[in-house]
């Protein structure tokens, strides 16, 4: 089954801009993560709900779509 929430995303370090890969789950409920580069806390706020919303609405694609789908070439 697709898990929207083991996604990866990048974010960018506040202070040193390093990329840091955060799972979907990680900024959908805000943890707090050290960053790789310069080791400060980086505090994932998410805005509005939007990751909350997006995964409802792939997931509701993904459960209408047929349980088996027949290719023909």
């Amino acid at each position: 089954m697709f898990s929207f929430d083991k996604g990866v995303i990048e974010v960018a370090c506040p202070s040193c801009r390093f990329p840091n890969a955060v799972t979907v789950r990680e900024a959908r409920f805000g943890l707090t993560i050290p960053c790789r580069g310069c080791k400060a806390n980086i505090c994932l706020v998410p805005m509005d709900g939007g990751l909350a919303k997006a995964k409802r609405a792939i997931e509701n694609l993904i459960t209408g779509l047929p349980k088996k789908i027949n290719f023909k070439i």
